[in-house]
């Protein structure tokens, strides 16, 4: 099984535009985001998920710098911007993480993870019952599921978000929440 983590990135945040490449101690948030997600045992590769968008440019050139894959999809339809780079990449197992958190922690990756491997569910995530401090939002769920939300989705905030067609649906998928 292999095991992706992705993050969704972009410089166009309406709260602080270009927020993930701003700088602390001379290093680009996600570049600290990158450095931890490196950490993670359990998954074989990250890939960021960005844009299309010339605003996201200068992602993708941290990427190349850092030798770390990329993707770049549609900016409203996150749901399919994630479908094709799990796609693109082979994904069997997604991790999804966003650039809203920096400072990750990669043991918290790895516990989300193995509770996924280990349970055999659909989903499984530490937001849902909110335990964990805000910073530390970690989901994982199958390919195969995430390919059923990719081509059934249909309201706005089920394409703009990854994960809502798979959780508000509990009577067809099984979800977990570690705690």
């Amino acid at each position: 099984m292999k095991t992706v983590i992705i993050v969704q990135a972009r410089m166009t945040s309406t709260r602080l535009p270009g927020k993930v490449l701003k700088t602390v101690l001379g290093k680009a948030l996600l570049e600290y985001q990158i450095e931890r997600l490196k950490m993670v045992q359990l998954a074989e590769q990250i890939i960021i998920a960005t844009t299309i968008n010339s605003t996201d440019q200068p992602i993708i050139d941290l990427c190349q710098r850092l030798s770390v894959p990329y993707y770049r999809g549609s900016e409203d339809d996150v749901l399919a911007r994630y479908y094709e780079a799990a796609t693109l990449y082979g994904a069997d197992a997604i991790v999804r993480v966003t650039s809203d958190c920096p400072l990750i922690d990669p043991t918290v990756i790895d516990e989300v993870i193995d509770y996924y491997i280990s349970n055999e569910c659909d989903y499984v995530s530490n937001t849902m019952d909110r335990t964990y401090p805000r910073g530390m939002d970690t989901e994982v769920f199958s390919y195969k599921v995430l390919k059923e939300a990719f081509k059934n989705a249909v309201e706005l905030p089920e394409r703009e978000h990854v994960t809502p067609f798979i959780y508000h649906r509990p009577e067809k998928y099984s979800l977990e929440s570690v705690k």
